[in-house]
């Protein structure tokens, strides 16, 4: 969405914009972060559709473990202090779209690289688990339950969906229910890990290439809006296994010069390991299947989508229908680079 950079230069003291601002690429995703350069520096600016009341929650939640990243001195962009009325590191302006500014970080994500790390695999592989261990360590919302923050749709919605595609004429139709065995098989393996699912704690919710940044003296994990309550273990290996696949869609990769290093980063640290079998993975298929539903929506033209994010939508939605059944098919396999 069009931004006024010259309004959010004032309202978050940034200085004077030099030019207009640039849109970040976001792979094939539709975005809504801009570069704003000003006469005091580089700024990474992101806009939001009007708040719902799960935003607002999910702003605070972002806000607290950001802040205590921050405060552990986890490498990670400096979020600006927005101007009152906010809402976490969110500015909600009076009748305007909510917007949060971040110190811009010089570098290079490693989707440039064409792999995890241009030099060494290992070597961001280790940091990303060393880092993820930390986190799972400072649990700013100790004591708090959140077993029930991340429901699992019911296969009968997911037979809903595909019968509105159907019923609608819409392009998603076939991909979506080609789709429908693998959901049925992951959503089975999730419910039966969540039986006896280790504890939630608040984590970044997603580390992939896209977020971890190169610079001069070192990584650094940007876009930490997507914090969100689980079980730390199930998502380092979420992350371990998609670090090295593709930025969208269902893709996951068992490339042990990634996967090891990570795990064995976030154990180094102390952190919470689970158990070393097929329910390790039941965080990795709970958030495709999340992917999967969310694109699947916008393809039918739910969530306001306009036309380019009902197009990504059914390109994440055509991927699933090709990748989730390779997945499963291979967690046996993973499950032995666990332990």
């Amino acid at each position: 969405m069009p931004i006024d950079p010259t309004g959010i230069a004032d309202a978050f003291g940034l200085g004077r914009p030099l030019g207009e601002p640039r849109p970040l690429v976001n792979g094939d995703h539709p975005s809504d972060t801009h570069v704003l350069t000003t006469d005091r520096g580089r700024w990474v600016v992101k806009t939001s559709r009007p708040f719902d009341d799960w935003q607002r929650r999910q702003a605070r939640r972002a806000h607290r473990l950001e802040s205590a990243a921050r405060a552990a001195g986890i490498p990670m962009p400096r979020p600006v202090e927005p101007p009152s009325p906010a809402i976490g590191y969110w500015h909600i302006p009076a009748g305007g779209e909510p917007v949060r500014v971040t110190e811009w970080v010089e570098g290079r994500d490693l989707r440039r690289s064409g792999a995890a790390c241009p030099d060494s695999p290992a070597e961001a592989a280790a940091w990303v688990g060393a880092v993820l261990g930390r986190i799972a360590l400072l649990d700013p919302d100790r004591g708090a339950d959140h077993d029930g923050e991340r429901p699992l749709h019911p296969v009968d919605d997911w037979h809903a969906w595909v019968a509105e595609a159907a019923s609608g004429g819409h392009a998603v139709a076939g991909a979506a229910r080609s789709l429908l065995p693998a959901v049925e098989e992951a959503t089975a393996l999730i419910r039966r890990a969540r039986r006896d699912r280790p504890r939630t704690v608040l984590v970044h919710g997603d580390t992939s290439q896209a977020n971890v940044v190169r610079t001069p003296t070192g990584y650094a994990l940007v876009d930490w809006e997507g914090a969100r309550a689980e079980a730390p273990w199930w998502e380092t290996v979420n992350v371990a296994f998609r670090f090295a696949g593709p930025f969208n869609g269902p893709g996951a990769e068992g490339d042990p010069r990634v996967v090891r290093p990570v795990i064995e980063g976030y154990l180094g640290q102390g952190a919470p390991a689970g158990p070393a079998d097929v329910s390790a993975f039941a965080g990795m298929l709970s958030a495709q299947l999340e992917v999967a539903a969310w694109c699947l929506w916008s393809a039918l033209g739910h969530r306001r989508a306009d036309a380019a994010r009902r197009a990504f939508g059914l390109r994440v939605v055509t991927s699933a229908a090709r990748e989730l059944p390779r997945v499963l098919r291979s967690l046996d396999r993973w499950a032995a680079l666990l332990r």
